[in-house]
C-alpha cells in the first residue's frame, strides 16, 4: 500500500488512536472505494448506524463484491439475516479472500445461532487482514459468546491495538475483563473512556460496577446516579443502582431503582433477580417469588433465579427440591460472583437435607470464592489479628486505664446502655429482636458506635488501647460525646429507656466500655462452641476484617479461642456488669430466660412480643446474617446441629475443649 495514499494515512491515524481525524480523512476520498469500504467498516463497528447508511447505500449501487456485501449489511440491519448471508456468499463467489464477505457472513451467523460457524467466519476474516480491527472485535463477541473468555479478551485487545480509539471494541474488552474479576484493569479502560467523554453512560455504569465490587460504594453510587441524570431511560444504570442500593441496606430504596429498571425493560433478568433478593432479605417471601416467576417467565434458564427460587423452596421446608434444583446449575459456567451465591446456597440446603459432607464440600468452596474475590483480594488479612495482640499485650499489662477512676466525670455513666456481645451466631440476633419488641427499648444492630471513640484512641500517644492509660477527664467526655453522636444517627429523636448496642465482637472492647461507661451493662450471649464455629463457616459474610477468617473451620475455631480467651482475660481484669445468656436455654424456654434478662436489664418483660411477626416488626429489616431465622418461629434445630459434622470438627475439638468445659458444654 502506498504510504501516502489516503487509506494507508488513515490507517495510521487509527493506530495512533484518532479515529475521528481518520473518520474525517476517508470521508474526503468516498470516491476511492477502498477508502469507503473503511469508512463504512468504521461507523459500523461503533454503531453508528444512522452515519453509515449513506455508504452503504452508495456502495450498494456498484456491481463489485464489495457492493454484495453493503448490501448483505442493509439485509442485516433490516432483520433479514438470511439475504444477508446470502449476499455474503455472492461477494465470496466473486472474490473468495474479502475479508469483509467474511466477516458480515459471519456476523450473520453468530445472530443465526450459529456460533461455530460464526467463529470460522472471523477467523478466516482476520486471516485474511490481521489489521481489520472490527472483525477482531467481533471475533471477541462470539467467543465471549460461547464462554472462551480469556480468547475473547486476546481479541478485543488486537481490536483496541489496531485502533486505540475504537470506543466500543475498548468498552467489550473492559467488561469482559470485569467479568474475569480483573477490576483494576476494567476500570482503567472504563476511565479511559471517560477522559474522551465524561458523558458515556455506558463506561459510567461499567465503572460503577467495577468501584463498587472494589468496596468503592459511594463512588460507585455517583457513577450510577450520574449516568441516570444524562439518560434517565437507562435501565440497566437504574438496575445496578438498585443493586448497589441494597448492598447499601436500604432495602425501600432499592426496590423504587429495581421497579424502574423492569418498567423500562421488563426483560432485564439481571434487575428480577436482585428485586427477589431484596424481598428475600426483608423476609417477604410472596413478593420474592412472584419476581422470581416473573423473571423465569423471561429467562426459565437463568441461574440466579434459580438460586433464588431454591432459597425460597429451603425456606418453605422443601429443602431437598431445593438441592435438586441447584444441582442442574453448572457452576463452572457461573461468574465468580454468582457462583459463590451458589455454593452458599446449596450449603445451606444441603444442611437440612441432613447431607453433613456435601454440605461442608459445597461451604469449603464457596469460601475459596470469597477469598479470590476482588475484596477478598484486597483485605490485609494480618490486621485483624494485629488488634488481637494489641489488645492481648495491654491486658497482660493490666490493662491500664480501663478502671473507672473517682477523678472521672460522673456526667454520663451509661446507664441507659447495654452492650449486647457474644462471638458471632451465638444469638444475638434473636434476643436482640426479642428485647426490641419492649416500647421502652432502642436497639442500634451491628452499626458503627464505638468504633469511632476507639479511631480517636487511635490518634493519641501510644494508640488503642495503650493511650487509655492516659485520658484526661477533658479526653474522657470527648470520647463519651463521640459516642453519644454516632448513637444518635440511629436513634434520631427517640430518648429511650435502655438503648440495646448490638455488635457480637465487642466484646474485646470490654475495657473501653468499663472506662467510658461504668454503669453499662453487658448482655453476653453464650452458644456451644462446636455449633458457633460451625455456623460462621456456613455464612456468606460480607468481606471485612474479621470475617475473612471464617473461610475454614480451622481458622473459625482459631478465631474463636482467640476472641474469647481475650473475653476472659479481660472480665478477670475488670469490674463489668454481666449477665450471661444461652442460645439453647434461650430457644427451650424462652420467657424464663427473659424474665431474667429483663430484671438484670430493669425493663418490664410482660412487654416483650416473642412471635416472629412482632420481632420483624422492630426494623426494616434485619441486617445480619440472621435474617432468615428472625422470620420463622422460634425453633431448636439449631441446637447441637454441630453433633452431625462431628466427623468434621473433631480436629478443632482440643483448640475448643477448654472453652466448652469453662462454659459448662459437652463434647458428647
Amino acid at each position: 500500500m502506498d504510504e501516502t495514499s489516503p487509506l494507508a494515512r488513515a490507517q495510521s491515524l487509527l493506530v495512533a488512536g484518532r479515529s475521528e481525524a481518520a473518520l474525517e480523512l476517508l470521508s474526503e476520498h468516498l470516491d476511492q472505494v477502498a477508502c469507503a469500504v473503511r469508512l463504512r467498516e468504521l461507523l459500523l463497528g461503533e454503531g453508528r448506524t444512522a452515519d453509515a447508511e449513506p455508504i452503504l447505500r452508495m456502495l450498494a449501487d456498484g456491481t463489485g463484491p464489495e457492493s454484495r456485501v453493503s448490501h448483505s449489511i442493509i439485509a442485516f440491519l433490516q432483520g433479514d439475516l438470511r439475504k444477508a448471508m446470502h449476499e455474503c456468499q455472492a461477494a465470496l463467489t466473486l472474490q473468495p479472500n474479502l475479508a469483509t464477505a467474511h466477516n458480515h457472513a459471519g456476523r450473520a451467523l453468530h445472530n443465526l445461532g450459529s456460533t461455530p460457524q460464526a467463529l470460522a467466519a472471523f477467523r478466516r476474516a482476520v486471516e485474511l487482514e490481521a489489521n481489520y480491527p472490527e472483525a477482531w472485535h467481533n471475533l471477541g463477541h462470539a467467543l465471549r459468546a460461547s464462554g472462551e473468555m480469556i480468547a475473547a479478551v486476546d481479541a478485543y485487545q488486537k481490536a483496541v491495538k489496531l485502533a486505540p480509539g475504537y470506543r466500543s471494541a475498548t468498552h467489550n474488552l473492559a467488561v469482559t475483563l470485569f467479568h474475569l474479576d480483573k477490576v483494576n484493569e476494567a476500570l482503567a479502560l472504563f476511565e479511559s473512556l471517560l477522559a474522551h467523554d465524561s458523558a458515556d453512560v455506558e463506561a459510567l455504569v461499567g465503572a460503577g460496577l467495577c468501584l463498587q465490587l472494589a468496596g468503592q460504594i459511594l463512588v460507585a453510587q455517583k457513577n450510577f446516579v450520574q449516568a441516570i441524570e444524562i439518560d434517565p431511560q437507562h435501565a440497566t444504570a437504574h438496575c445496578y443502582l438498585g443493586i448497589l442500593l441494597n448492598e447499601m441496606d436500604k432495602p425501600a430504596a432499592a426496590i423504587s431503582s429495581l421497579e424502574t429498571a423492569l418498567k423500562l425493560d421488563p426483560a432485564d433478568v439481571e434487575a428480577w433477580v436482585e428485586l427477589a433478593s431484596v424481598y428475600e432479605q426483608g423476609n417477604q417471601l410472596e413478593q420474592a417469588g412472584n419476581a422470581v416467576r416473573k423473571g423465569l417467565a423471561v429467562d426459565p434458564g437463568h441461574p440466579g433465579l434459580h438460586i433464588e427460587a431454591a432459597k425460597l423452596e429451603r425456606q418453605q421446608g422443601k429443602a431437598g427440591s431445593a438441592a435438586r434444583r441447584l444441582r442442574r446449575i453448572d457452576p463452572q459456567q457461573l461468574p465468580g460472583r454468582v457462583a459463590q451465591q451458589y455454593y452458599f446456597e446449596l450449603g445451606h440446603a444441603l444442611d437440612r437435607s441432613m447431607e453433613a459432607d456435601a454440605a461442608v464440600q459445597a461451604f469449603t468452596a464457596a469460601k475459596q470464592l470469597a477469598d479470590q474475590s476482588v475484596r477478598g483480594r484486597g483485605i490485609d488479612r494480618e490486621a485483624f489479628w494485629r488488634r488481637c495482640n494489641s489488645l492481648q499485650d495491654w491486658q497482660k499489662n493490666g490493662a491500664s486505664g480501663a478502671t473507672p477512676q473517682a477523678s472521672d466525670p460522673d456526667d454520663d455513666l451509661g446507664s441507659d446502655l447495654c452492650f449486647l456481645v457474644g462471638f458471632n451466631r451465638s444469638g444475638t440476633t434473636l434476643i436482640d429482636t426479642m428485647l426490641a419488641t419492649n416500647p421502652a427499648v432502642s436497639s442500634v444492630e451491628e452499626s458503627a458506635t464505638l468504633e469511632f471513640a476507639i479511631a480517636e484512641l487511635e490518634k493519641l500517644q501510644g494508640g488503642y488501647p495503650s493511650a487509655l492509660e492516659f485520658v484526661t477527664d477533658g479526653v474522657l467526655a470527648d470520647l463519651r460525646k463521640r459516642y453519644r453522636s454516632a448513637l444518635a444517627q440511629y436513634l434520631g429523636s427517640d430518648q429511650p429507656q435502655l438503648t440495646v448496642d448490638k455488635m457480637p465482637l465487642r466484646m474485646m472492647h470490654a475495657g473501653l466500655i468499663s472506662r467510658l461507661f461504668p454503669r453499662a451493662r453487658i448482655l453476653f450471649m453464650l452458644r456451644h462452641p462446636c455449633d458457633v464455629v460451625l455456623s460462621n463457616f456456613m455464612q456468606n459474610y460480607a468481606v471485612s476484617e474479621a470475617s475473612v477468617h471464617f473461610d475454614s473451620l480451622q481458622h473459625c475455631a482459631q478465631m474463636y479461642d482467640r476472641v474469647m480467651s481475650l473475653w476472659q482475660q479481660a472480665e478477670s481484669l475488670l469490674s463489668l456488669q454481666v449477665e450471661y445468656v444461652r442460645y439453647e436455654e434461650l430457644v427451650a424456654d424462652t420467657e424464663t430466660v427473659l424474665d431474667r434478662v429483663c430484671r438484670f436489664l430493669e425493663i418490664d418483660s410482660e412487654a416483650i412480643k416473642l412471635s416472629q411477626r412482632a420481632r420483624l416488626q422492630t426494623r426494616e429489616r434485619v441486617r445480619t446474617a440472621s435474617y432468615q431465622q428472625v422470620a420463622e418461629p422460634i425453633y431448636q434445630r439449631a441446637a447441637g446441629r454441630w453433633t452431625r459434622y462431628r466427623e468434621h470438627l473433631t480436629p478443632h475439638l482440643p483448640l475448643l475443649e477448654r472453652h466448652i468445659k469453662r462454659y459448662g458444654y459437652a463434647t458428647g
